[in-house]
């Protein structure tokens, strides 16, 4: 008897124990649902009001603070909605002073919360785009906020579940820090060219055009490009540009769609690319063209500035092929042992021919004009085999007589990348010569000497 009677006690030791943390479940489960609300004051999330609010360059954080009557039994979602009708009847109403309504695509956020298990807050995310806060400087921002479907039983505040988002503009950024998008120097008739950064070319002409961010630069953003008209035909419509012939977008010129802003940068650029032919077309007139800024995709446009005017200068902007213009031609050696390879391959405008010389040492190729013509430019083109034959040291020289020689323009150690290659050299020079000479005393590796063409530039 007495040896059977502790195994009975401990199954019925067992027994208690497991029937303790059976009820202790059961207990759990069965803790009460939750009051689910959004921390607010009345009804309303001021913004700022204390340090309610975390700023970058681009971006500001609000915490949307939803709240628990008390710790969550166990975890469960709420559905966070946005209520713009409400907000539209308040602004409508006159009920939020100068407010706006906080525009969907200049905010995000999260489309329900996750609640927990043992907590009794949590802070919800909104991050709205400093675009709008620059956008609508002046005016209070305003978006409801709302709770739905609280999930597990739980229940909605019936005063807590909305609560408008009042954001005052002011006192997140003062107006100087409003990062305005405008053209440099925009608003305004600019004479082009301005500067000395155009490239000019026999059939095209690129002009760089610099659009400028104020204030501190923050992320990468684009901003859209286009031809305004409008805009050049007002002016002629009103005198201030009466004798002028706007260009055509596609006919005339071209530019990119979309300019692309680097971050952390305040300036960016794109080309404009115009046709020479076009220049040439409406040289004695005075050809401009407006250019427009729209729907950046960061920041605000200066709408002052975010139009610009330009009155091109064709005699600044011409480049003119020079070479076959009342010129006599003549080299300091010949190719006798081939006739399609002769000096006059030279300068026939014809990349596929070359001019081809034995027994290299040196070479000069002489133009003479009529009269006396003033170059700034000139272009070399490889010819189609042999890169250890292309010229490596030459010099550019003018000369009144033929017989005194002043250097224009030295190159060493050059090379080609790349067979039927142009490549153009610029240099400075104001004075007008009757004689050029390219006088070239090394090539790359060899004994033969070729090119394909030489042209003589002239550069306003």
């Amino acid at each position: 008897m007495s040896r059977n009677i502790f195994p009975a006690l401990l199954l019925v030791s067992l027994s208690i124990v497991l029937s303790c943390k059976k009820d202790n479940k059961f207990n759990d489960e069965q803790l009460s649902p939750v009051n689910v609300s959004i921390r607010s004051t009345n009804g309303k999330i001021i913004v700022p009001s204390g340090n309610n609010y975390t700023r970058t360059i681009d971006y500001m954080n609000v915490p949307v603070n939803i709240q628990l009557s008390a710790t969550a039994p166990k975890i469960f979602t709420v559905d966070v909605l946005v209520n713009n009708d409400t907000v539209q009847h308040m602004i409508d109403a006159g009920q939020l002073g100068n407010a706006v309504l906080l525009e969907e695509n200049y905010y995000q956020l999260p489309k329900s919360a996750e609640m927990r298990f043992g907590t009794d807050t949590l802070a919800l995310p909104l991050q709205i785009s400093m675009q709008a806060i620059e956008r609508f400087y002046g005016k209070t921002l305003a978006l409801a906020i709302a709770l739905d479907d609280a999930g597990k039983q739980n229940t909605l505040d019936a005063a807590g579940k909305m609560a408008v988002l009042l954001i005052n503009t002011k006192e997140i950024i003062k107006e100087e820090d409003i990062h305005y998008i405008s053209f440099t120097g925009g608003g305004s008739i600019l004479k082009q060219p301005s500067g000395t950064d155009h490239t000019l070319g026999t059939s095209l002409v690129v002009l760089p055009v610099s659009v400028t961010l104020a204030g501190l630069a923050g992320g990468a953003f684009t901003v859209n490009v286009s031809a305004s008209a409008d805009t050049a035909q007002a002016l002629i419509d009103n005198g201030s540009l009466p004798e002028s012939v706007i260009l055509k977008e596609g006919d005339d010129y071209t530019i990119p769609s979309t300019l692309s802003f680097p971050a952390n940068t305040n300036t960016a650029r794109f080309d404009l690319v115009i046709k020479t032919e076009s220049l040439r077309k409406y040289e004695l007139n005075k050809p401009i063209l407006a250019l427009r800024l729209s729907s950046p995709t960061k920041h605000l446009l200066d709408t002052a500035r975010s139009t610009v005017v330009m009155e091109l200068e064709p005699a600044r902007l011409i480049e003119t092929d020079i070479t076959n213009t009342n010129i006599g031609f003549k080299t300091q050696y010949e190719n006798t042992s081939n006739a399609n390879e002769t000096s006059g391959k030279l300068i026939d405008n014809n990349v596929n021919s070359k001019f081809l010389l034995f027994n290299f040492s040196t070479l000069w190729a002489q133009l003479e004009f009529a009269t006396p013509q003033t170059t700034g430019a000139y272009t070399l083109t490889s010819a189609n085999d042999g890169p250890e034959r292309d010229p490596k040291n030459w010099t550019l020289e003018g000369s009144d007589n033929g017989s005194d020689w002043t250097v224009l323009d030295t190159r060493t150690d050059q090379s080609f990348g790349s067979r039927f290659l142009t490549v153009k050299y610029t240099f400075s020079n104001q004075v007008a010569y009757k004689f050029y000479r390219l006088n070239v005393s090394a090539v790359r590796n060899s004994d033969l000497f070729q090119l394909a063409e030489w042209r003589l530039l002239k550069r306003p």
